[in-house]
C-alpha cells in the first residue's frame, strides 16, 4: 500500500517542479535587465547629477549646428576684408561639443577658406544664459598653408527648446614660415541643437521639447 502511494507522490513532486522551472524561466526573461552599451545616450544625461559621469558614447551623443552669420575683425581697412564667417558641425557630449568648422577669413572673392577643428565647453548657465568658451585649431588655405588657431568667450541665450542666439568675441592667431598675425573678433552666431539645463547637462529623450527648470526662489514681498 505504501508502495502505491509512493509513485503518485514521486510524480506530483516532478510536475510540480518542472512548473516551477518554466515559471521562473519566464519571468527572468521578462526582467532581463537591457544591455549597458545599449542605453541612450539622452537617458545617462537627461539630470544634472549624471552630467558628471556621462560617458563619450560618439554613436548616441545628438548633433549641433552652429554658425557665424557675422564677425569683424578689429583694426583698420576694408570692411570687407574684416568680415568673416564660419558654420560649424559636430556632436554634443554634455557640456563638450566637438565639431568641425568650415569658413572664410573675408567677403572678397579670392578669401582665403579655413578649416578648423573646434572643442566648446559650456562654462557657466543662468537661466535660458549660458557663457561657452572655445579652443580652436586648423589651417588657412592660403599660399603659406598658415596655422590657425583661435580663443572665444560667448554668451548665448536659448530662445527655443532647439535655438540659440549668441555674442561672440575672441583672438585668431595666424602663423606660417615667414609671417604671423594676431585678429580680435567680435560676432554673432546661432546654435541649433539639443539645450541644456542649468547645470550644463543636455535635455534629451522624454525631456526634449521642454524649457529649462523654473528655479524655485523665496518669494517677493512688497511693502514692509
Amino acid at each position: 500500500m505504501i508502495n502505491c502511494l509512493k509513485l503518485p507522490l514521486l510524480a506530483l513532486l516532478i510536475v510540480s517542479s518542472l512548473t516551477l522551472r518554466a515559471q521562473s524561466a519566464k519571468t527572468d526573461t521578462t526582467n532581463k535587465q537591457p544591455d549597458k552599451a545599449q542605453q541612450s545616450y539622452y537617458l545617462i544625461s537627461r539630470s544634472s547629477e549624471d552630467s558628471t559621469r556621462s560617458i563619450f558614447n560618439f554613436k548616441a551623443a545628438p548633433i549641433y549646428v552652429r554658425t557665424t552669420p557675422f564677425s569683424v575683425y578689429t583694426g583698420a581697412g576694408n570692411p570687407r576684408d574684416r568680415i568673416a564667417q564660419s558654420i560649424e558641425i559636430g556632436k554634443s557630449f554634455n557640456v563638450i561639443d566637438l565639431g568641425i568648422a568650415f569658413g572664410r577669413n573675408s567677403l572678397r572673392p579670392d578669401t582665403s577658406l579655413f578649416l578648423e577643428g573646434r572643442v566648446t565647453m559650456d562654462v557657466a548657465n543662468y537661466g535660458i544664459f549660458s557663457n561657452e568658451m572655445t579652443i580652436g585649431a586648423g589651417r588657412v588655405f592660403d599660399k603659406q598653408g598658415s596655422l590657425m588657431l583661435e580663443l572665444t568667450y560667448s554668451i548665448l541665450a536659448q530662445i527655443a527648446p532647439r535655438v540659440g542666439i549668441g555674442l561672440t568675441t575672441g583672438y585668431y592667431d595666424f602663423s606660417s614660415e615667414t609671417t604671423d598675425a594676431s585678429k580680435t573678433f567680435y560676432g554673432i552666431y546661432l546654435r541649433f541643437g539639443l539645450m541644456r539645463t542649468d547645470s550644463g547637462g543636455l535635455l534629451g529623450g522624454v525631456a526634449r521639447g521642454r524649457g529649462r527648470p523654473i528655479r524655485v526662489g523665496r518669494p517677493h514681498r512688497h511693502g514692509r
